[in-house]
């Protein structure tokens, strides 16, 4: 099992607070502005809910099978992208069922720019979106803690032999 961000839309509002963190995270220089604004997340608005979609971590990620340069990989906790080995061929994004990646021009030696969430690795502090989310709607989901809450299921539901595939 991997990281990921669980999102509770009935508390989402839909002030893209997110989205700007996770842009601001992602920064490399300068300010942000209309150029540079590159959320790994987009958060979407409809009449029943509101809520950002964001990149679930995979555990067999079809977007790491479908890249034929190895641009995206899966460590023991997130997908991770290296835009410099992409070739924007947007295998990804076919791949992808939840229409969480993005490709971008950019001035990598290749010209593409993988744009999906990878839980703020290089941040201490840990997921931008979820330090900043002023209703708490989004929570980082650790492996481990997604494991316990699957076995507590389990166990009360009194599915034993759904334990076995734990």
């Amino acid at each position: 099992m991997t990281d990921f961000v669980l999102v509770d839309t009935q508390r989402c509002i839909a002030c893209r607070t997110c989205e700007i963190a996770c842009a601001q995270a992602h920064l490399t220089q300068g300010d942000l502005d209309v150029t540079t604004f590159l959320p790994r997340l987009n958060v979407y608005k409809s009449s029943q809910a509101s809520a950002p979609s964001i990149c679930h971590q995979c555990e067999n990620a079809p977007c790491v099978a479908a890249c034929p340069t190895g641009a995206l990989s899966l460590d023991e906790h997130r997908v991770q992208a290296d835009s410099a080995r992409c070739i924007g061929c947007k295998n990804c994004i076919v791949a992808c069922p939840f229409g969480c990646i993005a490709i971008e021009a950019s001035g990598n030696a290749r010209g593409a720019e993988i744009v999906k969430c990878d839980l703020c690795a290089a941040r201490e502090a840990g997921p931008a979106c979820v330090e900043v989310c002023p209703t708490f709607a989004l929570k980082l989901m650790p492996a481990g803690e997604l494991k316990a809450l699957k076995n507590k299921r389990a166990k009360e539901t009194g599915h034993k032999a759904f334990l076995l595939y734990l």
